[in-house]
């Protein structure tokens, strides 16, 4: 919202003035709605990374770069196939909800039926493809445990209700006790000297116990689901608005996931281990555009609803906002790598400083990737979203194949932080995205 402060208004000289103004403005029930909502996405998500962060730190300096690589590359090969799981309905659903509230029960019901029949359809595809590309060690056994995931995952979608009415109080609870558990359940299995098999065995329970938790709070707050229907128009039509996002969420997978299987493949398991531990601090500040986006992209769909001038003022402080905060985060992280490694992962993972210098920067690609996704899709353009990931995805690839060889981890980290710029540039070469994003970035 822009805070509109007439010229004459000196800063000397009316103190009690202007602050009674933002008082008057900040009393608004709309701003209040959305920084409460807000509030309560960033306590739970700093209060869960920071657990779960030192729980992931504790463990990898139990298990040790390599072991630790094998439970890392488990989960991106996994990672790979996210995109069929998903089938890219959730951000389509998520815009729907805040645009028809009044058919809330058969789009929940239509998404849930296409998420489980799709999650078990991804199961049997990635455990073959384990088969035929991974070694035959204990990664086939952690790929096929993890991938068990893509099911359950498919009853998180209860919680978009919550997100589209910016009720994010008790959701954020249960994330809270849901992290409590799954960490305490880690470090017991640490403290029981068990491996890495086990480690996998509690990720299965992480996304049964978010289905429970949504389960019990969306029949408290709306009902039964029951009422949820599947209809077999509203599937063909959510179908096929995601047919595009399908495609980037699969080009996404592979450019954020493909440079630690091919670092595997290309020189270790250790070194894998080593790369995982820069990528998990980095990603630390990942939360921060994700809430900022979450929290306050509904009131810019609404503004769109009023006029395109309010729609693009708020688009653009949405943009300064996230790209400010990203490069703010990752100053410091880079400046103090070496420290951070050696602090939370142990001596061991040093090796990895090098790494977190170079790719944390990609943060502000990463945050570039999130809003434009949000706006592509708030304006229908989907394929121009699909082809602009693909840009990122070829240059990632055919980066990580030059640079792996010559500059070994460093190298993948210089391709993720230059391939994670593409797609925002990409926009630039089709007319409508580009028109959108200079009205944004002009405005």
């Amino acid at each position: 919202m822009r805070f509109y402060i007439p010229k004459y208004l000196s800063l000397q000289e009316n103190y009690p003035a202007i602050f009674e103004y933002i008082k008057e403005k900040t009393k608004h029930p709309g701003v209040q709605k959305h920084t409460k909502n807000m509030g309560w996405m960033f306590f739970s998500k700093i209060s869960g990374m920071v657990v779960a962060f030192i729980t992931t730190a504790y463990i990898a300096r139990h298990l040790g770069p390599t072991n630790y690589g094998q439970l890392s590359y488990a989960l991106s090969f996994t990672g790979l196939f996210g995109f069929l799981a998903s089938l890219g309905i959730d951000q389509i659903l998520y815009r729907d909800l805040i645009r028809y509230p009044e058919k809330r029960d058969v789009y929940m019901g239509t998404a849930l039926v296409l998420r489980v029949a799709s999650g078990i359809i991804t199961v049997i595809l990635c455990t073959m493809s384990a088969f035929i590309w991974s070694m035959n060690d204990v990664s086939l056994i952690l790929i096929f445990l993890v991938s068990l995931t893509f099911i359950f995952s498919s009853f998180q979608l209860l919680g978009y209700e919550f997100q589209a009415d910016a009720k994010s109080k008790f959701p954020s609870i249960l994330a809270i006790i849901v992290v409590l558990i799954l960490n305490a359940l880690k470090i017991i299995v640490i403290l029981s000297n068990q491996g890495v098999i086990y480690l996998a065995g509690i990720l299965i329970l992480e996304p049964i116990l978010y289905g429970i938790g949504y389960w019990y709070l969306r029949t408290r707050e709306y009902g039964s689901i029951k009422n949820w229907q599947f209809d077999k128009t509203i599937a063909i039509s959510i179908l096929k608005d995601s047919v595009p996002l399908i495609f980037a969420s699969a080009f996404f997978a592979v450019y954020a996931r493909i440079d630690q299987v091919m670092i595997k493949n290309m020189i270790n398991t250790e070194s894998v281990g080593l790369y995982d531990s820069a990528v998990r601090i980095s990603e630390i500040w990942y939360f921060i555009p994700n809430i900022i986006v979450a929290a306050l992209f509904p009131a810019i769909i609404n503004a769109k609803k009023i006029s395109n001038e309010l729609y693009y003022k708020r688009a653009k402080k949405l943009f300064l906002l996230v790209i400010s905060v990203s490069v703010l985060t990752a100053l410091p992280t880079a400046l103090l790598s070496k420290y951070l490694i050696t602090i939370i992962f142990g001596a061991g993972f040093i090796g990895a400083y090098s790494v977190l210098q170079i790719y944390v920067w990609s943060n502000i690609g990463n945050a570039l990737n999130l809003l434009i996704g949000a706006f592509l899709v708030t304006e229908n353009m989907t394929k121009i979203l699909s082809l602009a990931t693909f840009c990122g995805m070829i240059t990632n690839v055919i980066l990580n194949l030059f640079l792996i060889p010559i500059y070994g981890m460093p190298g993948a980290a210089y391709a993720s932080l230059i391939s994670y710029t593409i797609p925002f540039f990409s926009l630039f070469l089709f007319k409508e995205a580009r028109k959108l994003m200079l009205n944004i970035l002009t405005k």
